[in-house]
């Protein structure tokens, strides 16, 4: 089984954790990849690209939910799962933290085949004539400071509402608990077949999110022009429109066995504790 590692360099400072667990899993005789953003600094070992040439079999994250998010960039359209260790603040998608022996704790875990994949629905946008995909959401946003945008929402072919607000965002389960949850959204399990649509600092007391099917594409049009962030990426800018639909890829996640998302929920986000 090959191992590519892929770390967050402002995370994993001097890439400490990558060479260790590097050559951890070269003592267990297994075989090792580094992504091309550590070349140079991990020696004696292949490098794979964004491509995935030569593809992993997984991907550990070194890093936060961030580097999960840029890890599945790639990751997701080759079908390789990712298992994330926590570097970071929340890191509600990893699997672990590198607290205590985290590197040995990945060896084990990787070694011993006791691990599953949870499989995640992601986002499709097209938007300034491209297309882009998001594991947690797609966001229209505002392009003047202090002001508001108007923002015309539809499903399928049907007219949803009309919004003035900072933005809006179309958001898959997985999303619900990040930038969707700060902004006031509901938490929705992952496997619910759904995507999550609400409004941004909406200036109108009746704004609701709205839980839609994820089987009609959603388009967002702003009055004026505006920004198309991915994941945290602005993926277009000067957009007038976009269009977000259920992607062909999927996110594959390592977890443990025994993963229990309402477990998590309470642990990450001391929900009812």
């Amino acid at each position: 089984m090959l191992t590519g590692i892929y770390a967050n360099a402002e995370r994993d400072i001097g890439l400490s954790f990558t060479k260790k667990l590097t050559d951890l899993l070269l003592r267990e005789g297994m075989d090792v990849a580094v992504h091309e953003s550590a070349r140079g600094s991990v020696r004696g070992v292949p490098v794979f690209g964004n491509d995935c040439d030569p593809k992993p079999d997984v991907i550990v994250s070194l890093g936060g939910d961030g580097t999960i998010l840029s890890a599945m960039a790639f990751a997701a359209p080759a079908g390789v799962p990712v298992l994330g260790v926590n570097l970071g603040g929340m890191g509600f998608l990893t699997t672990m933290t590198a607290e205590g022996d985290a590197a040995r704790e990945v060896v084990k875990m990787l070694s011993s085949g006791e691990w599953s994949v949870s499989e995640r629905a992601m986002l499709s946008v097209e938007a300034g004539g491209k297309t882009y995909h998001a594991l947690n959401e797609v966001v229209f946003y505002k392009r003047s400071l202090g002001k508001t945008v108007d923002v015309s929402v539809k499903v399928g072919d049907s007219h949803v509402a009309k919004y003035k607000a900072d933005g809006f965002i179309v958001s898959t389960p997985t999303g619900s608990t990040g930038w969707a949850l700060s902004a006031g959204g509901p938490i929705i399990a992952p496997d619910v077949p759904c995507l999550l649509l609400l409004p941004m600092n909406c200036h109108q007391l009746s704004a609701r999110p709205v839980i839609a099917g994820n089987g009609e594409p959603v388009t967002v049009t702003g009055g004026e022009e505006g920004s198309v962030i991915t994941d945290g990426i602005v993926a277009s800018d000067n957009t007038r429109s976009m269009t977000v639909r259920l992607s062909k890829y999927t996110a594959k996640l390592v977890t443990h066995c025994d993963f229990e998302f309402y477990g998590r929920l309470t642990q990450k986000l001391g929900l009812a504790k």
